[in-house]
């Protein structure tokens, strides 16, 4: 497709409206991503299913729409789920969305949440719908906000997370077991000891080296300088480990979390609803939405909405665990997408193409008093405690370094109301930019702190690199990922 900010090397809707990533798995030989779609334009409100496969996560076939909203149970749109392979079948959960006719505010009345659940045996046809939860199933003291279904196995039990906005305007997670996967019993609530947001989206819950992470999207958290910068945050806590497989529990337990625990995963523009699953080789792969909710926030994507198209999805980025803190990092196999290694010895570089992926390593030449004295070099060290650092690409963007903190500053329009995100990073060792046409991924450390924004620059073939306080960089060419679109007739509709 002719169209200026269209991506390369990330996964788009192939017209319309893209949002969560949803069925994320590998089954039978082939990853599976699933994604909110809404076909009939880029900001239409239906929410469909869309479908990528690919043998390799590089080469990906769009498999049409999997799920349309087309029954009494998800009239008003299939909202977000998970996938389950364990028991050899495809097998889909999501939340289906009814708003009844009538004055309600479709908060605390007027609105029908269910879970519902299909399968495949190929992975690409589906099906009958089966209904298992509805509004009548979850606590009374919960609103008509419960949504997004992530279920997996323990021994003999399955489990399932809800994400959910209590009555007191306070978010929480409700936890089913079941032993048959169409029966399912109430568990236990997971909140926070105060206040932390109103609604809890997206939860995701999963094990990491012997430690139990809870991830979800907390909705409503006060905005601070260096964090929960974004409308609606991202993160994840640690929690103690349950006793695997346990029964569930007759009345209602209440398990707590700390909000001073939460760890944001991603403090960049455009980032929101993360999704994890197991690579064909066991690493834990999370995908996200690049992109949060325009009706909440301050700027727009208007460049892409012209073209008919808005939002993508994240790379897929590797999960480790490190002293407690998740790292992401891109996977390895976009590597293969690398052309023309270019090094940098810093100043300014112009970067004929649209499309790239920089590495810099931050070293500096230290100096203590010691070898101040003795006349002697420590010799180089791979950090920048002290000194500054800046990266800029071309009159856009901005990246700063100085003094134990980071920025990321827009410098034009061509963030389209995007202005400026910070954190606080002690010490600078590395940071990798990937630049894809109209998205900048950014990631610090090894990934301990990453970067997410969608930015639309007056000329996005070529960059003009600029890097002070650096060392070095190197610097690759991006080409454009497989992409077959012969199943996209129904993007007329």
């Amino acid at each position: 497709m002719n169209q200026k900010y269209r991506l390369k090397f990330h996964l788009m809707p192939p017209k319309g409206w893209m949002n969560d990533p949803n069925g994320l798995c590998f089954y039978k030989g082939l990853y599976h991503v699933f994604f909110q779609y809404a076909p009939s334009g880029p900001c239409a409100y239906e929410r469909y299913w869309g479908h990528y496969t690919s043998p390799n996560l590089v080469q990906w076939k769009y498999e049409g729409i999997a799920i349309r909203s087309d029954c009494a149970w998800d009239r008003n749109g299939a909202f977000s789920g998970c996938a389950f392979t364990d028991d050899g079948m495809l097998e889909l959960f999501y939340t289906g969305n009814v708003e009844e006719e009538g004055d309600y505010d479709y908060i605390r009345a007027g609105r029908g949440a269910n879970v519902i659940y299909l399968c495949s045996e190929d992975g690409i046809h589906f099906g009958e719908k089966k209904l298992l939860l509805t509004n009548a199933d979850y606590p009374s003291d919960y609103t008509c906000h419960v949504r997004d279904p992530k279920v997996w196995k323990e021994g003999n039990t399955y489990h399932l997370v809800l994400g959910g906005r209590k009555a007191d305007d306070t978010g929480a997670i409700l936890h089913y077991c079941s032993k048959d996967k169409m029966q399912w019993e109430f568990r236990e609530e997971i909140g926070a000891e105060e206040n932390f947001g109103f609604m809890w989206e997206c939860p995701d819950w999963f094990v990491m080296d012997g430690q139990q992470l809870l991830m979800c999207c907390p909705q409503g958290v006060e905005r601070e300088e260096y964090c929960y910068q974004n409308p609606h945050q991202v993160g994840y806590w640690i929690v103690p480990l349950r006793e695997t497989g346990a029964a569930p529990v007759s009345s209602q337990c209440k398990k707590t979390v700390e909000p001073k625990q939460f760890r944001e995963l991603d403090k960049g523009f455009d980032f929101y609803a993360p999704q994890t699953f197991l690579s064909s080789d066991g690493r834990r792969i999370l995908y996200g939405w690049g992109g949060v909710s325009e009706m909440d926030s301050e700027y727009r994507n208007t460049p892409i909405i012209e073209e008919g198209w808005q939002h993508s999805l994240t790379v897929p980025r590797e999960l480790t665990l490190v002293h407690g803190v998740l790292r992401q990092r891109p996977i390895e196999e976009l590597k293969e997408l690398r052309y023309d290694e270019q090094n940098i010895a810093g100043g300014i570089t112009d970067v004929g193409a649209d499309a790239f992926d920089l590495e810099i390593v931050c070293t500096r030449n230290r100096i203590d008093a010691h070898s101040q004295k003795s006349g002697t070099d420590t010799g180089n060290e791979t950090l920048c405690r002290h000194s500054g650092m800046e990266i800029q690409l071309s009159e856009d963007v901005l990246l700063r370094w100085e003094n134990g903190v980071f920025v990321l500053k827009f410098l034009n329009d061509s963030g389209c109301g995007r202005k400026e995100r910070k954190a606080k990073i002690a010490e600078l060792r590395n940071i990798r930019i990937l630049k894809d046409v109209s998205m900048l991924e950014i990631y610090i450390n090894d990934g301990e702190y990453v970067f997410t924004a969608r930015y639309f620059p007056r000329d996005p073939v070529h960059t003009v690199l600029r890097l002070q306080g650096c060392s070095g960089a190197t610097l690759w060419k991006m080409k454009a990922m497989e992409v077959d679109f012969s199943n996209a007739e129904e993007c007329s509709e």
